[in-house]
């Protein structure tokens, strides 16, 4: 008989790394932190590419400012998505989340202005009104 629990997801996998070092009790706690750190990171990559280019300094501020930024409010974020759908549990969205607040970087001022003008043609669009290009519901 197997005793080993199986990994299922990205939690899990750094718990089992974390349990190398902590006891499991520690591992438990140390793994999920292991993991958002990592997505932070991956994150904070793509957001650091897509900036132009400055001085190196510069780049590893932004590059640790984001990746910080991810750490610090991803299980915030994942318990607050999780509250709305019951299917989805923090452990799963830990993953998720980091990457993708790691990813958006300082672009949220520009998601929050593309998400709010898809808001106001939604509304547009079921009111029956047409934008400045002469589009929308008939």
């Amino acid at each position: 008989m197997n005793s080993q629990p199986s990994v299922l997801d990205a939690v899990g996998f750094g718990i089992f790394v974390a349990s190398w070092v902590y006891a499991p009790s520690v591992a438990a706690v140390v793994g999920p932190y292991i993991v958002i750190v990592l997505a932070s990171i991956i994150g904070a990559s793509f957001a650091l590419k897509r900036r132009e280019k400055t001085a190196r300094l510069v780049a590893i501020w932004y590059f640790l400012r984001v990746a910080g930024l991810a750490v610090l409010i991803t299980v915030s974020l994942a318990g607050i998505v999780s509250s709305y759908y019951s299917s989805l549990t923090e452990r799963v969205l830990i993953t998720p989340v980091a990457l993708l607040i790691g990813a958006i970087g300082d672009d949220w001022p520009k998601l929050l202005r593309a998400v709010v003008r898809f808001l106001f043609r939604a509304i547009d669009l079921a009111r029956g009104k047409t934008d400045s290009n002469g589009e929308g519901a008939p």
